[in-house]
């Protein structure tokens, strides 16, 4: 077992095992799929990608954390923690979805649209089962947008959640303890540039950005730095990797729905990690430096050290 550094500094070999093992272990799955031919959208690709790509981090951490003699629970934020941050961080993208959704209808020929049978069709399914979707879509008890967020919010905090875990719990686990000596913006900006270009693999093959992957590693990149202070921020009051997760699969499933909601230009501009997406990421961003410098008793977003 290799001892800790001393407390309040960054041990920077144990960050650089950790990113070695996260980056070598998706990487290297990612390239396995691509060999394969395996296409990420189908069931056995999202598996394989929860699995080998999504998990790379957590598994990552676990073993730095092993190698190092540290508690797992502790290094990871395995926490109970407070629980109303949690929920506030699950209802999040609730929030981002109308922020991308605004902020999309602004750009040029984009616009608002309830011709769901579009998003439907954009899945490849047959114009039969189009029809029969939106006929049993138009007998719902509640307005379809109202159902589409609350089935987000159920998949983000069932299925959705324990795909993210397996991220969270390097990223705002691990990742956000160890560089918590460098003060929030600092750890954000690092973790949000680390988490994009860690995307890079899965964008290169077409994940979010079909029609422009190269262009996309940037995008995406933008995104994650735009969005991780709202990560560092709900997790670090949450005091529990409990946020992120919930946050990281809501996110998935609702603020996705700005794809159905906008017609008129690519996921590039109007998707949820897309350049609506940047934006609305910035927004909230100021939301959480608002609460911090207003409301909340304890400021987190300065130069101090993160308590974690």
């Amino acid at each position: 077992m290799i001892p800790s550094a001393r407390h309040g500094s960054v041990q920077r070999r144990k960050v650089g095992w950790f990113l070695a093992g996260a980056f070598g272990i998706s990487w290297t799955s990612a390239l396995l799929l691509a060999l394969a031919d395996v296409e990420l959208g189908s069931p056995l690709g999202t598996v394989l990608v929860v699995a080998t790509y999504m998990w790379a981090p957590a598994v990552a951490a676990v073993l730095v954390q092993w190698r190092y003699g540290e508690s797992i629970r502790a290094g990871c934020g395995l926490r109970r923690g407070r629980l109303r941050w949690s929920v506030l961080a699950w209802l999040t993208p609730v929030a981002l979805l109308g922020l991308t959704v605004g902020l999309g209808a602004l750009l040029p020929e984009v616009s608002v649209t309830t011709d769901y049978g579009v998003a439907l069709r954009a899945l490849g399914l047959p114009e039969a089962q189009v029809e029969a979707s939106l006929a049993t879509l138009e007998d719902l008890p509640v307005p379809i947008p109202v159902f589409f967020v609350l089935q987000g919010l159920v998949a983000g905090l069932t299925v959705n959640a324990v795909a993210a875990l397996g991220e969270e719990l390097g990223w705002r686990g691990l990742l956000l303890r160890e560089l918590a000596p460098l003060g929030f913006w600092r750890v954000s900006l690092l973790t949000g540039v680390v988490w994009g270009v860690w995307h890079a693999p899965l964008v290169l093959q077409g994940h979010n950005f079909p029609d422009a992957p190269y262009a996309g590693v940037f995008v995406m990149t933008g995104w994650t730095v735009a969005a991780t202070p709202v990560f560092t921020y709900l997790t670090a009051r949450a005091e529990s990797v409990l946020a992120p997760t919930l946050l990281h699969g809501s996110f998935n499933a609702v603020a996705s729905l700005s794809l159905v909601f906008l017609t008129g230009s690519s996921a590039l501009l109007v998707g949820p990690v897309g350049i609506a997406g940047i934006g609305a990421g910035l927004l909230a961003t100021a939301a959480c430096v608002v609460h911090d410098r207003v409301v909340a008793t304890t400021p987190l977003t300065t130069g101090a050290p993160l308590r974690t």
